[in-house]
């Protein structure tokens, strides 16, 4: 090449480096395989499901071909599948994506960013993260599917605008946020086609414990899947915009995108709204342009409520938003006329400038809508960078000054708690979602009141201060519109645990925690006593009971702490354990004790002395109905039982029907359901006949025998109708039927006064919080008049007393009764009904809703314990 000038020279190299390129990048389309070949059909093709493991391997297959994207398993399923999240950004990106993680720490905190000068760089440079959460419902197939060629084209497309993207975003997205629902409902999808039921008729839940309602569990964080995606988002990556992929009914409008409707939550950033408007702008420019019509915006939901991904994510000054595609069934092809669809959903509005005028509709159809809708969100964030990271600084910023200059100053939680474990799981659950919890070194002062060392405190100037504030305080409703679903969720409500706000700046010697203690157990006092004392109190305490249990050693309930205190000198709550075994239990402490937080005090009184005291008790034989259905609480009452140690069985209609239940169990478990649901179950032709009828009239002859013959049955929330109907038991719900203004209370903390000397009382406070969710209250019937002549008519067939009732004053702490609210002032809440020599617990109100309400947990515990309870 010599004697050749610079422009020759150039001239000569560009074409061969413009074909390099070019070869590079068509060599890159062919070493990563297309979808559509690597699952052997086209994606959303009728009747046809990628299945969770071809999904695995093929986002597996695209990392190992492609320096644009990561693939890392974060966590093991409930069921035991790989849960996995996928990075993808620039190869440059990927290379360095720690440091990438660092600069979104720092924009999520701004009290990291040094200098004017760094803030500019972290605005100008840094990249804006975005999450996808796909198919969080088992049975919504769409993303999971629609994400393999999402991934596809962004990992292998050389488009500018995939080149744009890639330059200014890092995508984060989890193909399924509950793979083992996905699985399960594909598995159940596959054996219905041709059947009248396809897509629909699964008798049971899609997911072990939790069905649908996964989505409401990213406070609590019971599940595996919860606490991954919670280390993703608030651990690690601290994203700009959460995207929430959900699907609706197929009447309803072809897909929903942000904005949202009113209520918005007064905690949420006032930008936070402006975002969504930005962002959903694009999403539905981009559907328009492609000729998508049903688009609609503002319908539904809003940002007022507390718990679902992009509800947390806004607190966390995440622009979350939400997505619902119109569904099918499953895979299966539907067709709509005009007049079958919402009449809504079928005008020309500005929220819905193009309506759908009916036809087909496809799992192809999902798949295109959403990949469009959520090009648009990228292309939206990828050309607006600057706007996101200085709307994340901004409400950071917001947060702290507020907290800074604004009551409340900091929420405080005492160590001094009525279950000191429950309170620090609490602490926990919040420290994990990103929290900066602390803790007294000394006593101090807050609002004129001493606190001792060991107060845990929540300062409100801090970036998650919306969070923070959200949980902590009490909800008072809007009057305009309602929210979709709860109207209050103060998290130390739902627990059980003491809180105080602080309206008044005050000073305090802290020290911040990396990580939150839990209060362990032991023993006080002599070590290698021949007995011990448990002072109930706590949910743990039935961790001990059932290891108690497990192990054989024998221990009795204490029924009059009175009496126990005239003989001992010992002060105790009725209900509280004596273990007699204490030679036995000292050599098993380490395992007994493991994660307790039960205190047991060595005692020096023998059994002998004191057994006149107590009442022994065995371990319950549980069984927990399981209608053929998928019904939730059934699973969440499993997932509790699990959790604290019980063991049960699961009990289908035909063992009801067999009879003989007192030979095999003590307790059963009737979870919240339809009385006529228990009766006659599914209908003819809505599924498989293996799980079609209820328990029928023999069930029923069948469950009052058990109870006569002295086990114990426990029903919860709507299953107290079940007895009620077929039991004739003089009680009657006084809320069933009525009409929304005549009673509605939808969501919220009722107080509930409660008889800590009934055996179902046992350990609780004697003020407690019940979570009323379209729940029940009774009333007891009494006799119209008394005998006088013949006395022994007077006696009362079905004596009942009352555990709880709903308060007289001050009923509402957090949320609303919206209509009705005298109906239930002063009436039970939980009755426990004598039937013969058993006994029924009625549980007006769900004790262990989504395993969330650990402050009524004990509600439950106690009626099982109960059920073996020698009075």
């Amino acid at each position: 090449m010599e004697g050749k000038t610079v422009i020759e020279l150039l001239l000569y190299y560009i074409p061969l480096i413009f074909f390099l390129f070019a070869f590079s990048q068509c060599s890159l389309a062919q070493t990563i395989t297309s979808p559509e070949e690597f699952i052997g059909h086209p994606v959303g093709a009728d009747y046809k499901l990628a299945s969770w493991d071809t999904i695995v391997r093929y986002f597996s297959h695209v990392a190992e071909n492609s320096d644009r994207v990561q693939v890392r398993q974060i966590a093991t399923t409930t069921e035991g599948r790989p849960y996995i999240v996928a990075e993808i950004s620039s190869a440059e990106t990927i290379r360095n994506i720690g440091s990438h993680m660092q600069n979104r720490r720092k924009i999520a905190d701004p009290r990291l960013i040094e200098n004017e000068e760094e803030e500019c760089r972290l605005i100008g440079d840094s990249k804006v993260v975005v999450y996808f959460g796909c198919g969080i419902h088992g049975n919504e197939v769409g993303a999971s599917q629609m994400s393999l060629e999402l991934l596809y084209e962004l990992a292998a497309g050389d488009s500018p605008e995939i080149d744009e993207i890639l330059d200014r975003i890092i995508l984060v997205m989890i193909p399924s946020c509950n793979p083992d629902g996905f699985e399960n409902v594909r598995e159940w999808y596959a054996k219905t086609i041709g059947k009248p039921w396809e897509g629909d008729g699964m008798p049971w839940l899609y997911s072990k414990y939790a069905g649908n309602q996964n989505v409401w569990d990213t406070v609590h964080l019971n599940l595996p899947e919860s606490r991954a995606d919670a280390q993703v988002l608030y651990q690690e990556w601290f994203p700009n915009i959460l995207c929430d992929i959900h699907q609706w009914g197929s009447t309803s409008a072809r897909l929903l995108v942000p904005p949202h409707g009113d209520p918005t939550n007064p905690n949420v950033h006032p930008m936070h709204n402006q975002m969504l408007l930005l962002i959903g702008g694009f999403m539905q420019t981009e559907l328009l342009k492609a000729n998508k019509k049903g688009v609609i915006a503002r319908d539904v939901y809003s940002t007022y409520e507390s718990g679902i991904p992009r509800y947390t994510a806004a607190r966390h000054n995440i622009v979350g938003l939400l997505t619902e595609a119109a569904s099918v069934r499953v895979a299966t092809p539907v067709f709509l006329n005009k007049d079958q669809l919402n009449p809504r959903h079928t005008e020309v509005t500005t929220d819905m400038p193009d309506p759908w005028p009916g036809g087909w509709w496809r799992l192809r159809d999902i798949i295109d809508y959403e990949k469009i809708a959520y090009m648009g969100v990228l292309k939206g964030a990828a050309r607006n960078h600057e706007l996101f990271q200085q709307f994340c600084i901004k409400a950071g910023r917001d947060a702290i000054e507020k907290g800074k200059t604004e009551p409340p100053f900091a929420f405080l939680v005492p160590l001094e708690q009525h279950d000191p474990g429950t309170a620090a799981h609490m602490m926990e659950l919040l420290h994990f979602s990103g929290v900066e919890i602390y803790q007294a070194e000394e006593p101090f002062i807050a609002d004129d009141v001493k606190y001792s060392p060991g107060t845990y405190i929540l300062y409100c100037a801090q970036p998650y201060r919306p969070y923070v504030k959200d949980l902590m305080e009490r909800q008072d409703p809007p009057t305009g519109p309602q929210p979709n679903r709860f109207e209050g969720w103060t998290l130390p409500l739902q627990m059980g645990v003491k809180r105080v706000a602080v309206n008044k700046p005050f000073t305090c010697a802290v020290k911040k925690l990396d990580s939150i203690p839990m209060p362990e157990g032991g023993i006080v006092g002599d070590k290698n006593a021949v007995s011990y004392l448990v002072n109930i109190r706590s949910n743990d305490d039935y961790r001990l009971i059932n290891r108690l249990h497990g192990n054989n050693i024998r221990f009795g309930i204490i029924t009059s702490g009175k009496n126990w205190k005239q003989k001992t000198g010992v002060d105790v709550q009725n209900g509280s354990l004596y273990i007699r075994d204490g030679k036995k239990l000292q050599g098993k402490i380490p395992e007994i004790l493991d994660g307790v937080s039960s205190v047991l005090a060595g005692t020096g009184e023998t059994y002998s002395e004191i057994k006149s005291l107590l009442c022994d008790v065995t371990a319950p034989r549980t069984g927990v109905y399981a209608p053929w259905t998928e019904n939730l609480n059934e699973g969440w009452t499993r997932f509790v039982l699990d959790t604290f140690e019980f063991a049960y069985t699961t009990v289908r209609n035909a063992e009801i029907i067999a009879g003989n239940l007192r030979e095999r169990f003590d307790c059963i478990i009737l979870p919240s359901e339809s009385s006529g649901f228990f009766l006659n179950g599914n209908s003819p032709d809505s599924t498989d006949t293996s799980y079609t009828g209820g328990i029928g009239p023999d069930g029923v002859v069948s469950l009052q025998k058990f109870v006569r013959e002295g086990g114990t049955l426990v029903c919860i929330d709507e299953a107290c109708n079940f007895p009620i109907d077929h039991f004739n038991i003089p009680v009657q719900n006084i809320l069933r039927g009525k009409k929304q203004d005549e009673f509605f209370c939808r969501g919220s903390s009722l107080r509930i006064s409660v008889d800590t000397n009934h055996p179902v009382g046992y350990g609780m406070p004697e003020w407690a919080s019940a979570y009323f969710y379209e729940a029940q209250a009774f009333d007891i019937i009494k006799p119209e008049g008394k005998n006088r002549e013949k006395p022994e008519e007077n006696k009362v067939l079905f004596p009942c007393s009352v555990v709880a009732r709903y308060a007289e004053t001050a009923l509402v702490e957090t949320g609303t009764i919206r209509a009705g609210d005298d109906l239930i002032k002063g009436k039970p809440a939980i009755v426990e009904v004598e039937y013969g020599d058993g006994h029924i617990v009625l549980l007006g109100f769900r004790v262990n809703r989504n395993a969330q309400t650990w402050g009524s947990f004990r509600f439950l515990f106690n009626a099982i314990q109960r059920s073996t309870l020698k009075e």
